[in-house]
């Protein structure tokens, strides 16, 4: 059952949308602990209010807490030097 209204779908997909690394970034974010757990936390919300399915939100939650804490950790990719 979906008990959300359409506005609220919305503005938690576009959050979500803004918040997501995309391919071109990952290398530079993919050790942001705080871009990492808001991404998980959007993550969550959509699972929640759109899928209604609060097991995975509740596992994007758990990851998210992970990365703040400082549990997960990555590190950037070094930046290629270009040959010229």
């Amino acid at each position: 059952m979906k008990n959300w209204s359409k506005d609220i779908n919305e503005s938690v997909k576009n959050l979500n949308e803004q918040l997501t690394i995309d391919h071109n970034e990952w290398h530079k974010f993919k050790g942001n602990k705080n871009k990492r757990a808001a991404e998980l936390i959007s993550s969550a919300l959509c699972q929640l209010i759109i899928g209604n399915n609060e097991k995975d939100s509740i596992a994007y939650l758990e990851e998210s807490l992970r990365w703040l804490k400082g549990i997960n950790v990555d590190t950037p990719c070094p930046h290629k030097k270009s040959s010229s």
